[in-house]
């Protein structure tokens, strides 16, 4: 059964929910754990002051029992700290409707989506009340898909595979490309700079370069504008053979080419070294294909992990890019939809930078599609069987070249 995440809820409603289906009976959770990784993306540099009202406590609706999932559906339901200030406003039985919102803010999801939800009226067209766009488009969503990655990396940990992301480009401030190079061939997950990584609350791995870019972070907020940037995000033991080119919807690649630019404010997402790779000659950028004991390796990672849309063995490499964030102080020109007279945007908390807060969640939406795959390829209701398959199939990979003795034993 294929996973399946959807998400409900608004920005400042009663609550955000999540609903995960396909999940095998077996792994095992913690409310520890779950609530350690939510405040992951919460307790970093940039964010807003809502990020402190915040809790992002939880309450499971269904799908576990005594600290492990049971195979049924798993519900989340994580509350809004703001929900009483915005009940009234957003009262889904309320007799009459607010004063509907009509200046769409430049760069938001505003003006596309009071388009797309327009109500045909006398044969013309009357735009949506932006506040149906805002409270669902905001970002306040992603902490579904965080909550319903936790349970995804529980999967991947059990048969062997890690996830870890970080940050190399906050505005104008980028990591070396000799060091980013190096950082993105990593084999194993300890080859990473942890403890750098852990110390920045912008998940620079780069201890130097992290205080710069919080300095940057405080200059942009000064200025009331944001910034962009870029992150990676990686997973090491990827068993082979995950995905498949027999169909286009089938690669790989492009499963998580998609879930990445499904993350808010995100603009590009690729592969490896494509970033600056592709610049190469044909015959300097292939991974080139060597023996390795009983098995093979490929010598570099430039592909990132993926060749035809499937693993090919070497750790899955995604990097990603961020536009900077909309809202700006003071607000932006644009247009009120009522009238068609210029105005300016609604003035309201935003963050100053998401970056860091993306690449967590980009560990998550990695963590989805991957566990999708692994139980596309092997099976199973209940995490022991699965592993137990993966393990198999581990070993198989581990001994491709039979040995002289079992040559002529043939």
């Amino acid at each position: 059964m294929p996973l399946h995440l959807v998400t409900a809820g608004k920005s400042h409603g009663h609550a955000i929910v999540a609903v995960l289906s396909g999940v095998p009976a077996g792994i095992a959770l913690s409310r520890d754990h779950l609530s350690r990784e939510l405040s992951r993306r919460r307790k970093l540099i940039g964010r807003s002051a809502r990020m402190r009202l915040e809790s992002d406590d939880f309450q499971i609706l269904g799908g576990l029992r005594h600290g492990e999932t049971t195979g049924n559906p798993l519900a989340f339901l994580i509350p809004n700290a703001e929900a009483k200030e915005w009940e009234r406003l957003l009262d889904p039985f309320a007799p009459e409707r607010e004063k509907p919102l009509s200046a769409p803010r430049p760069g938001h999801a505003d003006l596309a989506g009071a388009l797309k939800f327009a109500e045909l009226n006398h044969d013309r067209l009357l735009p949506a009340d932006i506040r149906d766009v805002s409270e669902r488009a905001s970002a306040r969503e992603t902490v579904a898909r965080a909550v319903a990655g936790v349970v995804c990396k529980h999967l991947l940990s059990a048969v062997g595979m890690e996830i870890a992301s970080f940050v190399f480009q906050l505005g104008r401030l980028k990591l070396p490309r000799r060091k980013l190079h190096k950082l993105m061939e990593a084999r194993s997950r300890d080859e990473l700079p942890l403890k750098a990584l852990k110390a920045s609350r912008l998940l620079v791995p780069d201890t130097e370069l992290s205080r710069h870019a919080a300095e940057e972070v405080r200059r942009a907020r000064s200025a009331g504008t944001t910034l962009g940037g870029g992150f990676v995000v990686m997973t090491f033991g990827t068993v082979a053979g995950l995905g498949s080119f027999a169909q286009p919807s089938y690669r790989l690649d492009g499963r998580l080419a998609k879930a990445m630019n499904s993350i808010p404010g995100v603009k590009a997402a690729g592969f490896g070294q494509s970033l600056w790779a592709c610049t190469l000659d044909g015959r300097d950028y292939q991974d080139v294909v060597a023996r390795d004991g009983d098995s093979v390796r490929l010598l570099t990672n430039r592909d990132g992990g993926l060749t035809g849309g499937v693993t090919n063995g070497a750790p899955v490499v995604l990097w990603a890019l961020m536009k900077p964030l909309p809202t700006q102080h003071p607000p932006l020109p644009t247009v009120d939809l009522r009238n068609g007279k210029p105005i300016r945007a609604t003035k309201q908390r935003a963050d100053v930078t998401t970056v860091p807060a993306a690449a967590i969640i980009a560990e998550a939406e990695m963590a989805l599609v991957l566990a999708d795959a692994v139980l596309e390829e092997f099976g199973g209701s209940h995490l022991s069987v699965i592993v137990e398959r993966v393990q198999l199939h581990r070993k198989r990979l581990a001994r491709l070249f039979a040995s002289e003795e079992e040559e002529e034993a043939r």
